[in-house]
């Protein structure tokens, strides 16, 4: 018989983007959760949901039939408690009114850093679980929602490379990637694209062109230019504009500047696509639902062992806990990686 838990009843949220890993994440805590008989309520959108006492209860039932959908059940938003005085103590208000013994939190760097703050301010058991396409929280190898986000560009790539080819056109294509460039190098190197552009690698717009020139020169008239929205040392006008609450600038636009210019100058039709949402949409791949419900079930031991201000890390090929506070910044893509990027592609 196993031993009975002090933990009771804890929340889950979700915030910033979602990805299509997020709901096998909530069935791995609900399945954890029923085996310790802990009670878990899911918050609606986010920070939001917390702040406004919005959520709904969340069980095996209910998180069964949507493991291998994208987004998630709970609602997401980039709700900042910090960005207005008072809001934390209304987020201890609720938390005591709800006799929450603890919080998991699921989300990329702003979630993180959020989860991290209230865990200190409110003495509450927080735990953390990594969830972004961007691949880009520290301390981990690994991030919920990359692995599928990954299978969506390399899919899109191959899907219009064969027409490119037909119309003897290069095209540009961008992906998300606000300071790290691992969609782009990942996906770019998967489908064997032949060029990448990261913003952790300088970029001279005229020396794509040379390179393109010498291209078409060898008569390989269609190439693909895989850009990070994030990509610095080419002037381009933005499709959005504007920050969300955690002041980070709305970005979009480079790979459509980028291909109006290279028409420009190579004097030769060039397409564009801008993959947005459409990367982190669609069914996760089955390694992602498993890694999802192994974050999720870890986040549900570390709250009963009694641990607090961590994360879920997959690191050296297993899940550990780091501490929360880690979460903050960005993780780069790796040296070995930018290597690759160097050495397979033509720039």
């Amino acid at each position: 018989m196993k031993p009975q838990s002090s933990l009771k009843k804890i929340g889950v949220l979700t915030g910033g983007g979602d990805s299509s890993g997020i709901n096998a994440v909530l069935h791995g805590i609900c399945l954890e959760a029923r085996q310790a008989e802990i009670e878990v309520i899911g918050f609606i959108d986010g920070w939001a949901g917390v702040l406004g006492k919005n959520y709904l209860p969340l069980s095996l039932e209910k998180t069964f039939s949507v493991v291998n959908n994208s987004g998630t059940i709970l609602g997401t938003s980039r709700t900042n408690p910090y960005k207005q005085k008072g809001q934390v103590q209304v987020i201890a208000k609720n938390v005591k009114d709800l006799a929450l013994d603890g919080l998991i939190a699921i989300g990329g760097n702003d979630t993180l850093t959020v989860a991290s703050k209230i865990a200190n301010d409110l003495e509450l058991k927080v735990v953390g679980i990594p969830q972004t396409i961007d691949n880009d929280v520290p301390q981990t190898d690994y991030c919920v929602g990359f692995n599928t986000s990954i299978h969506n560009v390399v899919a899109a790539i191959n899907n219009v490379r064969a027409t490119c080819q037909s119309h003897k056109e290069d095209i540009v294509v961008e992906v998300m990637g606000r300071e790290s460039g691992w969609i782009a190098a990942v996906a770019g190197l998967t489908a064997s694209s032949e060029f990448i552009l990261l913003p952790e690698m300088s970029f001279d717009v005229l020396n794509l062109v040379e390179k393109l020139k010498l291209r078409h020169e060898q008569n390989f008239n269609s190439n693909v230019i895989v850009v990070a929205e994030g990509v610095k040392g080419f002037d381009h006008h933005k499709i959005e504009a504007g920050t969300d609450a955690f002041g980070n600038v709305m970005l979009a636009g480079i790979g459509l500047s980028l291909r109006d210019y290279l028409q420009d100058k190579l004097q030769k039709k060039t397409r564009a696509i801008v993959l947005s949402y459409i990367q982190r949409g669609g069914v996760p791949t089955a390694y992602e639902v498993f890694m999802a419900l192994s974050f999720g079930r870890k986040a549900i031991k570390l709250l009963q062992e009694g641990q607090n201000n961590l994360m879920v890390a997959y690191k050296d090929g297993c899940l550990k806990p780091v501490p929360l506070a880690l979460a903050c910044g960005t993780k780069g893509v790796s040296p070995e990686v930018i290597a690759m990027v160097r050495e397979m592609t033509f720039l």
